[in-house]
Order: C-alpha cells, then structure tokens, then sequence
C-alpha cells in the first residue's frame, strides 16, 4: 500500500504528534472549538491553548492532564521493547481516541491502529490512519456499506474478525460488490468470556469457509488475552500461555491445508496492556510456514500506564523493569470542604476520573508553591458524581504531611486510563514546572 508522504508540521502543531499523520488533519483538529471544562475560557481550540501560555494554575479544576515528559518516555520507550521483541505494533487507538497521540504513536513505527469498533475505525481514517484492524466481527449492514467504501480506497487497509460461520455469511453478502476482498482474521475466544471460537476445529472450520469466499480473504488468526484475570501472583499467566499456544496451532494447521494462499504473509496477533511479554514469548518462535509471519502486539494503555491497573500487571511495571513505564495522567482537583475530622471533600467525581478498576489514589497536596507528598496518608473512599471523599489517617494529619485545607490543590493518580481519556474532550500537556506546553484533542 503506498500513500502520501507525512509533511513536516507548521510551527503551531503539536510537539508530541509529529509527523506520523498528514498535518493537514492535524491542523484542522487543532482549529476546531470544543466546551473545554477545565480551561479558563471556552470553547478552546487545542492550538489555542497551545500558544496561550498557561500555567497548571491557571485551569478551572478539577482538570486532567498528561505528563509530557512521561508520555514521550512511554512511547519510545514501549517502541523500542516491542522491537527488541522482534514484533509489530498495532496500538489500542480505543484507549485515547486521540489523533495527536496516534500519530505519536505511527511515528514511531507503529504497523497501524486497532479499533474495537466500525465508528472508531472511521474516525482514523478521516484523520490518515492507513491501516486499521478492527478487534471484532462486523455484521451492521450500515458499517459494511462503510467497509465496502474504504475497500475502494487504494490508500486505506481494513482488516476485521470474523469468528462464526454466520456473521461470515453477512460479511460475504454485504461486501459482494466491494472493489476487493475484506481481509480477515479467525478469533480465538475463551469458554464463558467474550467473543471468538472456542475450539481449534472450530476455527479451521470458519477458515475453511473464509478461504472458500470471494468477498473475504484468510489474513491469520487473533486473540484477546485480556479476558483472562489481569494479575500475576495467581495461575493467570500460565493459562495465558497455554491459550496463546493455540494461535501457534490454528496457523499451522491453517497453512498445511492451504487457507492463506491469497496472502503475502500471515498475521497473528494478541493485545492486551497485560500481558504483552506473554504474547511475545508465545510468538518468538513462530511455526514454519509457507508464508512469512507477522507477528503483532496490539497495546494500547502503555502510553501513558498509571497508578495502579497498569502498575499492577505491565511487564514494564516499576517492580520489575529497569527502565518502567511512568504515569502520565494526573487528575488535579480542589479541596471544597472539610466538614469532619479526618475527612476532606474534592471538587471531582465520577464525571471526571476513572473508577471501573480502582479509584484515584492521592500522591500529593501542591500548596504555595509547594508539593507535599502524601505518603500513604491519605485515601478516595468513594466517589459521587462530582465529588471524592478523602479519608485522612493520623499520618496525613501532621507530621510528614500537613493535613488539607479548603482551597488547597490535590495531585491524584488514576488507573485504567481507557476509561478517563472518554470524559476530557481536550487534555492539557505539563512540562516540569507545570506550564501548559502542549494540548491534545480526543474524539469520543
């Protein structure tokens, strides 16, 4: 697939975006207005807020914002792992549904973009996303109408699962007259979770049915190893790569019997921010085949980690990586009250942070100037829809950290950045000293 060159972007863009998308549709993102809640005035354009010259004190918080330092850390730095791995990356663009960290992301050498669903899918398309798999099996006669279109777009690559024989049949009928065929995926799926056969025959059943169809063609083979309890002090990793065995398999099987004769190479692929080493492991040493295999880790959360999910479970976790990924989300919020002893009220909630996984966990107050770390004296106990409850122990009171005033700022810690990134439609960027140095845009 050929397409245009990226040119260099103007002096305006964005410094984190580069030049891995065509800075024209980066350009007219950043011109776009957008209510911006946590900026002085709104609406806001992302290249407005980027020349302004605001400072973390001049936000109406609470405000969420990303630590461009760590960002550019945990993209270069989850770049070069996946290729000391010898594997492709296809990254999440769920997780942020940012173009400017997209094409961060495609900078870097990224393979393509996954989406977990059809809209998602053309909302990097519009912006010059070139190749995208779709994480899932696509039987919506509207968005095969979408597919079939992007098929006859020379500078556009799809590619989608499919994982029943019936949803095949849909797939067949919907794109009978696209100017190609759909390359597909078979997915592998677990008893009891979501998606994906469940059995080894199964699956080279729907190959054989695949294989057989004009309108699709027998890309390789994908799975999902996140359904799998995301913890490594418990049986989850060898499970994991007992499952991750079964890819290995289907590809074998799949290529004696001839199903990939309508491709150049082979996809098989697992992505989850988990267990990305697990995946690598399993793929390293990919079976003979009479094609070459690509091998691709589709991660997304990495980016920018966090506190707690990611800091748990990722291979480039602090407890066990020389050189870890670092959080990049930092939710700020105001001290509104402080009715009880031993309890202070925040100025955010569940409109604001994550809090699927676990809640925010509080790292510091900033006061004056000054950045007091709470050292576990502190904990959000819970959360309404706009504002946290922070008990105090005895340690956040005095002694090594002076206890919360109203006014005062709290630095918090999220986790799960997938579901934090849906709620700020414009995310400022901090450099060291807090200056706003940057600002993306997300498109939910």
């Amino acid at each position: 697939m050929t397409g245009p060159t990226p040119q260099p972007p103007p002096p305006s863009a964005s410094p984190i975006a580069g030049t891995g998308l065509p800075a024209a549709a980066l350009a007219e993102l950043d011109a776009a207005p957008v209510e911006a809640r946590s900026l002085p005035t709104s609406p806001a354009t992302a290249a407005g807020v980027r020349a302004a010259g605001l400072h973390l004190r001049d936000l109406w918080l609470p405000a969420v914002t990303l630590d461009g330092d760590a960002l550019r850390h945990n993209l270069d730095r989850f770049a070069r792992w996946c290729a000391d791995q010898g594997a492709d990356l296809a990254p999440h663009g769920k997780t942020t549904m940012s173009p400017h960290l997209w094409s961060a992301q495609l900078e870097r050498g990224a393979w393509g973009l996954t989406a977990a669903t059809v809209a998602q899918a053309r909302v990097m398309r519009a912006h010059g996303v070139r190749r995208v798999l779709i994480a899932n099996e696509v039987v919506e006669e509207g968005q095969l109408a979408w597919l079939a279109d992007a098929l006859g777009d020379p500078d556009f690559e799809p590619l989608c699962l499919v994982d029943s024989a019936a949803g095949a049949r849909i797939m067949e009928r919907a794109l009978a007259g696209a100017d190609r065929p759909l390359p597909v995926l078979v997915e592998l799926g677990v008893e009891g979770r979501r998606t994906g056969v469940r059995s080894l025959d199964d699956a080279l059943g729907l190959a054989r049915t695949v294989a057989a169809s004009p309108a699709l063609v027998l890309a390789g083979v994908e799975a999902f190893e996140g359904v799998f309890p995301q913890r490594r002090d418990d049986g989850s990793p060898a499970r994991v790569r007992a499952w991750l065995d079964v890819l290995l398999a289907f590809a074998r099987r799949a290529d004696t019997e001839g199903l990939f004769a309508r491709v150049a190479e082979v996809i098989v692929t697992a992505g989850g921010s988990s267990y990305p080493d697990l995946v690598a492991d399993a793929l390293s040493d990919p079976p003979e085949l009479t094609r070459p295999v690509r091998r691709i880790i589709r991660s997304g959360c990495y980016a920018t980690h966090d506190d707690l999910f990611m800091e748990r479970t990722s291979p480039l976790r602090s407890a066990a990586a020389d050189d870890p990924l670092r959080p990049a989300l930092t939710c700020h919020a105001r001290v509104i009250s402080r009715p009880e002893p031993g309890r202070a009220l925040l100025g955010v909630g569940k409109r604001d942070v994550s809090f699927d996984i676990d809640l925010p966990v509080p790292r510091a107050l900033l006061r004056d100037g000054r950045r007091i770390p709470f050292d576990g004296g502190a904990r959000v106990v819970e959360l309404n829809d706009h504002h946290a409850f922070l008990d105090l122990t005895a340690r956040g009171t005095g002694g090594g950290a002076a206890a919360p005033v109203v006014g005062d700022v709290v630095e918090l810690g999220l986790s799960h950045a997938c579901t934090v990134f849906d709620k700020w439609p414009l995310i400022p960027v901090l450099d060291a000293e807090h200056r706003v140095v940057d600002a993306v845009r997300t498109l939910f």
